[in-house]
């Protein structure tokens, strides 16, 4: 990992660490790597034996989870996130408590 770091900060062409648009306003380009990139993960859950879909949404939603049980600072969180606002992560974080209490009901209501 340490030598994956070190080759791109010494890319000064980038703010990114693993830069893989080469023109990040793009919208097609985006919309382009997006899907590769969604592609491939959920190639890469079907070969571990992952029952969900492995996605960039997904990835998000799960770091943002885990940073708010491990209590980071929302301002962290909203950073993270490339949120312009830590409103924005707020409103994130809300509808992840939602389906936190939503998978909880369900649970409870399949052991009925």
């Amino acid at each position: 990992m340490q030598e994956i770091v070190d080759k791109h900060d010494t890319d000064y062409y980038s703010t990114y660490l693993l830069p893989i648009l080469k023109y990040p306003y793009d919208r097609s380009q985006y919309k382009n790597m997006l899907y590769r990139t969604n592609k491939s993960l959920k190639e890469i859950a079907k070969m571990v034996g992952l029952s969900i879909p492995l996605t960039l949404y997904v990835a998000r939603h799960s770091w943002a989870s885990i940073a708010k049980s491990k209590n980071i600072p929302i301002s962290v969180i909203s950073e993270g996130m490339g949120h312009d606002s830590e409103m924005t992560t707020q409103i994130y974080l809300t509808s992840l408590d939602t389906a936190v209490v939503d998978k909880a009901n369900s649970m409870i209501l399949n052991s009925l």
